[in-house]
């Protein structure tokens, strides 16, 4: 137990440890004017270029003079030829004096971060002339004023989101993937764990089936809950800089990519939850429906998360995001069914049924598992290439050593699966057999709910 407790420990002073700058998704990489820079006449435009692409809708840009005024900006604007890059028309001319810059931002995965600079105008402004809203010119008189290396430093005195914030994002993602992994988890039981167990007598199947629906149900519940949490969690941060327009919790779901990926979650989720519902009843076609909903969750975390916001190879991200949820699901989610819903029943059977009947579920589940953890480790291995690009970054970045936390319970749960099938699988044919597995199996999905957990607080580290 002291061990345990010790592991525990480690990891929560890992989180917290971790630089609060490596909470934050879209960092501001520059800006024009840049943080500190002089410029010798008033900007026309504000422009700032983020390491990951904006959300426009949740992107707001305020500025003040030394005395505290604050004055006229126009809209953020994108830039079709550059999806990291937000310009805001400055609305009147600056005269000579300090400048300070409040902006704030949420990335496509719906991660936000917020900070300032400051810069200074050197002399009196000369009124600009009227050019067409939005046309940002290869040589404008920003450009041309800010000949020194300075407009292209990172900006200085940056306050990115809070990271207790984000540590109870994380939080509230983490059980986000536990119901999403145990509502696949019931469908693939059903659909393939149940039928490749040929010693498991029709009313035994049927039970299991209700009782797997039972399960799926109350997996719908997690992540309709952490569904609502990580909205709430989302306005909050978003409402934490003063002097900002409020973001609505309307405008986040409907006008963002982060909000197109959580409506499909919830449609999806509340499919599934009306088809496990039919499907106590048995009604026919319900589990057909609840698979479809189960894969349509699959892809969700990808186009929530680091995938959606890669700068590179974003439909590869997706799609090997996707096929990363599906393959844990299916591995680690239907070995939580198999014990809490498979084993139990079987054990009800009599003589030699119930060694036969465990025996033939588990020599299901495994090969499914194998499958399924084939592809989780092809998928993580990609992922993490392009996320990293380079190997030392495992170790010198927050990204990677969180990464590396979660290949660590990721080996210990492959390495208790290896176990499983290799020593305890031949062995069910007895009560001895069935208590191994029991007790590998507490173990195997010990590891993956911590595989969760770390992968929670993964998502809200910048890659």
């Amino acid at each position: 137990m002291s061990k345990i407790r010790n592991l525990r420990l480690a990891l929560a002073l890992a989180f917290l440890l971790c630089p609060t700058r490596a909470w934050a998704h879209a960092h501001l990489k520059r800006s024009e004017p840049g943080a500190g820079s002089k410029v010798t006449s008033s900007p026309q435009w504000i422009r700032f270029w983020f390491t990951e692409r904006p959300e426009l809708s949740m992107t707001f840009v305020s500025i003040k003079d030394a005395a505290g005024n604050v004055l006229a900006l126009a809209s953020p604007e994108s830039d079709r030829s550059d999806p990291f890059l937000i310009s805001v028309r400055v609305a009147q001319p600056l005269p000579a004096g300090r400048y300070t810059v409040a902006w704030r931002t949420a990335a496509s995965d719906g991660h936000p971060s917020h900070g300032t600079f400051s810069f200074v105008v050197l002399t009196d402004a000369i009124v600009p002339g009227n050019g067409p809203v939005g046309q940002v010119a290869a040589g404008d008189t920003l450009r041309s004023a800010n000949a020194s290396p300075a407009s292209s430093t990172s900006p200085e005195n940056e306050d990115e989101a809070d990271a207790a914030s984000s540590i109870t994002n994380s939080l509230a993602r983490a059980f986000s993937f536990l119901g999403i992994l145990v509502l696949i988890g019931a469908t693939v039981f059903r659909a393939l764990v149940i039928r490749g167990a040929r010693d498991v007598d029709v009313a035994l199947r049927a039970r299991m089936e209700q009782r797997a629906a039972i399960l799926g149900l109350a997996a719908s519940v997690v992540v309709i809950l952490s569904a609502g949490a990580r909205v709430f969690l989302m306005s909050e941060m978003m409402s934490a800089m003063p002097e900002m327009h409020a973001i609505s919790t309307t405008e986040m779901a409907m006008h963002t990519r982060w909000g197109f990926a959580l409506r499909l979650e919830l449609g999806a989720v509340l499919v599934a939850l009306a088809s496990f519902a039919l499907a106590l009843r048995r009604v026919r076609g319900a589990w057909f429906v609840a698979t479809i909903a189960a894969i349509l969750l699959a892809v969700t975390p990808a186009l929530a998360g680091h995938a959606a916001a890669s700068p590179s190879f974003t439909s590869l991200m997706i799609a090997t995001d996707f096929l990363h949820v599906l393959g844990g699901a299916s591995w680690l989610g239907s070995l939580l069914v198999v014990m809490v819903v498979g084993v139990p029943l079987c054990l009800t059977c009599e003589g030699v049924a119930r060694w036969s009947s465990i025996s033939s579920l588990v020599n299901s589940f495994s090969r499914i598992a194998l499958a399924s953890a084939t592809l989780v480790v092809v998928s993580g291995v990609i992922a993490s290439w392009v996320h990293l690009e380079t190997l030392s970054a495992l170790w010198q970045t927050a990204y990677g050593q969180v990464l590396l936390v979660k290949l660590f319970f990721v080996a210990i749960a492959l390495t208790i699966g290896a176990y499983n099938f290799r020593r305890v699988q031949p062995m069910l044919s007895n009560e001895v057999g069935s208590a191994r597995l029991r007790r590998s199996a507490v173990i195997e999905l010990g590891a993956g709910f911590l595989i969760l957990l770390v992968t929670g607080f993964l998502t809200g580290i910048s890659p």
